[in-house]
């Protein structure tokens, strides 16, 4: 019973969190972002319209707070079902996962949003000088290597346990979860790649913010494939050790450590009092 008041708290923590805490701050951002560096002075920021941006802001608080009162209703419907011993909690551990994924809908459509943004902003700049970095652009330079050294080594462990406790037996749910470990991990390699030697996403971003931008987002991906790692181990630690009472909780921590390690990283190393806006001064 106390497994499942505990699995309660989490998932109403999993429903702050991603539907209403980190949205507030991002919305929060924006407001101020729009109060002290206005298109009117700062029309480089701003390579779409203000009313754009502020119907994109729009959609991205609607949508959480439909997700918000949608996820209020499922977790009202879990509190009951177990109550009540319609199912057990093993019998419901998927519900966070794809709980999660609706709340990860709308931080989607905003990537999505700033990645056109820039790229409108790129196809606008008509700056014919381009001046060289002279700081140079290589992983450790923005990344211990403990920690990449941490993740390479979780990665490796997480494939072996898996392959163990399948009795070094390559079952169809066994590929399909390395092949999952195999795509996220290769994403972020990519990303990284494009991040240090790829075309720069800002055109008039200072090098110092984009080298911000790049150690904020690379310790946003080491995190976020450890966790992976981890998480995977205990998803197939729970049938080995009989934790199916808990696998609920698991599930919905991991997403919580997913917004917490990926937007909470991004924009805890982007503060806006930390960035260099005369750049986008007409």
């Amino acid at each position: 019973m106390e497994t499942n008041y505990l699995a309660y708290l989490v998932l109403l923590s999993q429903l702050i969190l991603l539907s209403y805490y980190y949205p507030k701050k991002i919305a929060d951002r924006i407001k101020q972002l729009l109060q002290d560096y206005p298109p009117s002075t700062y029309p480089k920021l701003y390579p779409q319209s203000e009313a754009k941006l502020l119907a994109g802001q729009g959609l991205f608080k609607w949508l959480n707070w439909g997700i918000l009162l949608l996820g209020t209703l499922v977790l009202c419907l879990v509190i009951y079902t177990l109550e009540q011993e319609l199912k057990t909690a093993a019998q419901l551990a998927f519900i966070p996962l794809v709980l999660g994924l609706f709340q990860a809908i709308p931080y989607a459509l905003l990537e999505l949003s700033n990645y056109q943004q820039l790229k409108v902003m790129r196809a606008l700049n008509n700056q014919s000088r381009r001046q060289a970095e002279l700081a140079p652009r290589n992983l450790f330079s923005f990344i211990s290597p403990g920690k990449v050294f941490s993740a390479v080594v979780l990665f490796i462990t997480c494939a072996v346990s898996m392959v163990y406790f399948e009795n070094f037996t390559l079952s169809f749910d066994l590929i399909v979860l390395l092949s999952s470990m195999l795509l996220s991990n290769g994403l972020f390699v990519f990303l990284t790649i494009n991040l240090l030697y790829g075309q720069k996403r800002d055109p008039h971003q200072s090098a110092a913010d984009r080298a911000k931008m790049i150690r904020a987002n690379l310790h946003s991906f080491v995190y976020t494939s450890i966790l992976i790692s981890v998480y995977f181990i205990l998803n197939k630690s729970v049938d080995a050790f009989n934790w199916q009472h808990i696998e609920i909780i698991f599930n919905s921590l991991y997403w919580q450590f997913v917004i917490f390690l990926s937007t909470g990283t991004l924009l805890r190393g982007a503060r806006l009092d930390a960035i260099n806006f005369e750049v986008y001064r007409a």
